[in-house]
């Protein structure tokens, strides 16, 4: 597993391509999240200690997170569709003829990378968010909030690759996760009746690692973690089943 593991990382980690959708994507939720801050630090220093809990200082300067997650998904999507695009994938399957121990280096690879980008994203995030907020969080609740976002990037990148792997086109596998991310995703969430089915999306139940703050009716983020869990699990085991049916 560890030359697996070795030979991934060589691939991922020379394509150019790489280090530009991660950098865009920590630029993005840092910058997003400072934006938001700085426009509702007023209102939050205004308010009493209460309103400041409600509006959850801790969460929102991960709010650019949202937008961040794009150039992460694009990134697990091209490096398991981009093997299927250029043929690639039969040379792989030739080298490594155990699918399933190919298809759990690639997801792990992704995993990592996704944990990195998460708390390194997370961390810059709240530093800055919190600046601009005028807040400082307790140390217990940041670092749990730092953690969410690794652990949901991890689990995003996990699932937008096992994906991939159904779909074996990079083109299809954006054309679904993206829209079920950011368009379905907030028709329903903005559905008074369809509000709770919104809570249960990969990217609504994730997010809710990273906030403290909870409405009646929202998942806890010990639940919404394991919502994203789920998803990813599901994700891994359907992908294992078509590859081992797939005839490349």
């Amino acid at each position: 597993m560890r030359d697996l593991l070795a030979a991934e990382w060589i691939k991922l980690r020379t394509v150019r391509s790489t280090w530009v959708l991660l950098a865009v994507g920590c630029t993005l939720t840092v910058a997003v999240g400072v934006l938001f801050c700085a426009l509702i630090g007023p209102e939050f220093r205004a308010a009493d200690p209460v309103r400041q809990r409600e509006l959850d200082p801790v969460g929102l300067p991960f709010t650019g997170l949202q937008i961040g997650q794009v150039p992460l998904v694009v990134l697990a999507v091209l490096a398991v569709g981009n093997e299927y695009g250029t043929g690639m994938i039969r040379t792989t399957l030739a080298a490594v003829p155990r699918r399933g121990r190919l298809l759990a280096a690639k997801l792990a690879l992704l995993g990592l990378t996704g944990l990195g980008w998460g708390l390194l994203s997370g961390a810059a995030a709240l530093a800055a968010g919190s600046g601009a907020l005028g807040a400082a969080p307790p140390a217990g609740e940041a670092l749990r909030a730092v953690g969410g976002a690794g652990l949901y990037a991890a689990l995003l990148a996990v699932l937008a690759g096992a994906f991939t792997v159904l779909t074996r086109r990079s083109l299809t596998a954006l054309g679904v996760l993206l829209p079920l991310l950011f368009v379905v995703s907030g028709i329903l969430a903005a559905t008074p009746r369809l509000r709770s089915l919104a809570r249960l999306l990969p990217d609504r139940a994730g997010l809710r690692l990273t906030q403290t703050h909870q409405d009646v009716g929202d998942l806890s983020p010990l639940a919404g973690g394991g919502v994203m869990l789920l998803w990813a699990v599901a994700a891994i085991v359907a992908a294992r089943t078509a590859l081992r049916r797939q005839e490349v």
